[in-house]
């Protein structure tokens, strides 16, 4: 984003901070979704904390062919798949080159690659009230949304012509339960890692944000406009419970403890549903971050409970250092944080 063009950079504002323009593109997608529900089969969302992996995972799934996408190069006219069809044929972002994301973190991106882009359409809808001014929180979403986000993903399917569909979407947690009732033939991959790396990576990617927002402000713009407030000057906690508020909001976010608070909010919270809701929604699956770096049959069994070809040979998973970065953490915390670790990885190898 902070390499677009001038010229890129004003379409993004004409058209993702223009909500007359966004309200006509979903006008149309409500009108063709009451005409057209139909679920797709087997398709693939990813979703857990940002950091867990998510990128990784949905890049090498990608990597397969098999599914498509919402991609870079349909930017910023992600609600109208014609127009955005269209524009990407003509757009000087569409070619091969890659680049470092922001996260400096090795992962390359070009336009063709996939990317968390389906908040543009939630934020724009009705069940935007998961948007609490500072702060994000599970809240309902209607029948008539999630059929127009089906409508959409199977517009997207048309213009790629594929039969599964993979996206991913850290805030997609948030909307769990209605997603995988909705799409029940689909797959629901939640994706963990151990909670004092984690917290460490959220950490220095929240400071690293900080800097860049402060250089350059059309990168915080750009955040917002696409639903993108984990980290930086526009960071909004998680917040499932009305005690967790108090706790976040008194914490300084650049410090390891406020991480790994939310690090065991988020994950006590998605057990939670995990458990509650284990025997009516199978379709979803809690997926261990260290376990797909040193276990290579926890991956197959993985992929082949989503049926997907064993033979993938670039899913490049990488444990980060062993430093130790609980010296300022309490005792309590960190054994309720490897109590969760511990019941969500016992739970995970049952694909």
């Amino acid at each position: 984003m902070s390499n677009y063009s001038f010229i890129s950079k004003i379409l993004h504002r004409q058209i993702l901070n223009n909500k007359e323009i966004l309200n006509l593109f979903l006008e149309k997608i409500n009108k063709k979704a009451c005409l057209n529900d139909k679920d797709q089969n087997q398709n693939i969302f990813i979703t857990g904390l940002a950091r867990a992996g998510t990128t990784a995972l949905l890049q090498s799934l990608d990597s397969t062919n098999i599914f498509g996408s919402l991609r870079y190069k349909y930017m910023p006219f992600i609600l109208s798949p014609k127009l955005a069809s269209t524009f990407s044929k003509f757009s000087n972002r569409n070619s091969s080159k890659k680049i470092e994301r922001i996260h400096k973190d090795g992962i390359l991106i070009g336009s063709n690659s996939p990317e968390c882009l389906d908040e543009v359409y939630w934020i724009n809808t009705a069940s935007n009230k998961f948007i609490v001014s500072s702060e994000l929180k599970p809240s309902k979403i209607s029948k008539d949304e999630l059929k127009g986000f089906s409508y959409l993903i199977n517009k997207y399917l048309e213009i790629e012509n594929k039969s599964r569909f993979l996206i991913k979407n850290n805030n997609s947690h948030l909307r769990i339960i209605e997603l995988s009732r909705f799409f029940h033939d689909s797959f629901f991959l939640v994706m963990f890692r151990e909670p004092i790396s984690h917290a460490n990576s959220l950490l220095k990617l929240h400071k690293n944000l900080l800097e860049i927002h402060k250089k350059d402000k059309f990168v915080l713009e750009y955040m917002n406009l696409i639903g993108h407030w984990e980290f930086g000057e526009n960071k909004k906690p998680f917040i499932y419970k009305e005690y967790q508020r108090d706790i976040l909001f008194n914490l300084n976010a650049e410090t390891i403890e406020y991480w790994l608070y939310q690090w065991i909010f988020t994950y006590e919270w998605i057990l939670d549903i995990f458990k509650k809701n284990r025997i009516h929604l199978k379709n979803i699956k809690l997926v261990c971050y260290e376990e797909l770096c040193k276990d290579s049959n926890y991956k197959k069994d993985l992929f082949k409970s989503i049926n997907i070809p064993e033979n993938i040979d670039n899913f490049k998973f990488e444990i980060g250092k062993s430093d130790d970065f609980s010296q300022n953490l309490s005792k309590i915390l960190i054994d309720k944080s490897k109590y969760i670790y511990k019941n969500l990885k016992d739970i995970s190898v049952n694909f």
